[in-house]
């Protein structure tokens, strides 16, 4: 169980939480806050590898995958809610110009080596939302499969989650602070929904995230749907451990994906 002290602090704005280039988990490319940067840990690191899933949730995992922007020089991660179109952070990847070269790998898990990585080009720019800090990519498939077809992909609930509601978030990281030379394999990272009202747009929660995490989905523990759309943390300090995380709500994330068709 977690124990944290809750700030109470107001976004203004998104945040970038982007790491480096691939796998170079050097520096942040962001620019923080006094309120608001990137994903944080929230007291000891509470995640494990999505090679050890079974069931629902290891299903959910084959849709998430490391998210390569050589244009930004920067990863984040993404997931499928279509069996072609991927969703990330408009903080990861804003203008079609920073879409070119974009590719998504489904299987960078532990244990699976680079030459043994699938990618697939996702460069093409579909939409961006700013004021939901979300962004659409539409991914080309690998010798005639769709990289849904392959992992399957994520449905985005109905409803948005309820204070202290079980919670998810399938992400690409490892713990760069203290072991600079890991590699950011697939994560499960469990938690609860802390403040389901957190800003107007956002809820906030205690599951473990690091900048990289940008753009995970965050799912119901109990209906395995999206309920909101990761994107930074507050308190961290320079290991990379703060009070909470927050994410934007399943309620806002839904209407904006109809628009587009999905």
């Amino acid at each position: 169980m977690k124990t944290i002290r809750i700030l109470g602090l107001i976004v203004a704005g998104s945040m970038m939480a982007c790491v480096g280039a691939e796998d170079d988990l050097g520096g942040e490319d962001f620019e923080a806050t006094a309120e608001a940067s990137q994903p944080v840990i929230v007291g000891d690191v509470d995640w494990v590898n999505s090679t050890t899933l079974s069931g629902t949730a290891a299903t959910r995992a084959k849709a998430v995958g490391y998210l390569s922007i050589p244009a930004q020089s920067s990863r984040c991660t993404a997931w499928l809610v279509s069996k072609d179109v991927a969703i990330t952070n408009n903080h990861c990847i804003a203008r079609s110009s920073q879409a070119k070269g974009a590719k998504i790998s489904f299987n960078y898990e532990e244990g699976v080596t680079s030459g043994q990585r699938v990618w697939y080009d996702c460069s093409t720019f579909v939409a961006t939302w700013k004021n939901l800090d979300m962004t659409a990519l539409r991914c080309a498939p690998v010798n005639g499969v769709y990289p849904g077809d392959a992992n399957g992909w994520l449905t985005v609930s109905g409803s948005d989650a309820a204070d202290g509601a079980g919670i998810y978030v399938l992400h690409q990281n490892c713990d760069y602070n203290t072991t600079s030379s890991c590699s950011p394999t697939k994560k499960y990272s469990p938690g609860a929904i802390l403040d389901a009202n957190f800003s107007s747009t956002d809820a906030s929660y205690d599951a473990d995230t690091l900048g990289g995490s940008s753009g995970s989905p965050v799912l119901s523990a109990t209906t395995n749907e999206v309920v909101a759309l990761h994107h930074y943390g507050f308190g961290g300090d320079s290991e990379g451990r703060g009070t909470h995380n927050s994410g934007v709500r399943a309620g806002e994330i839904k209407p904006a994906l109809a628009s587009i068709g999905l």
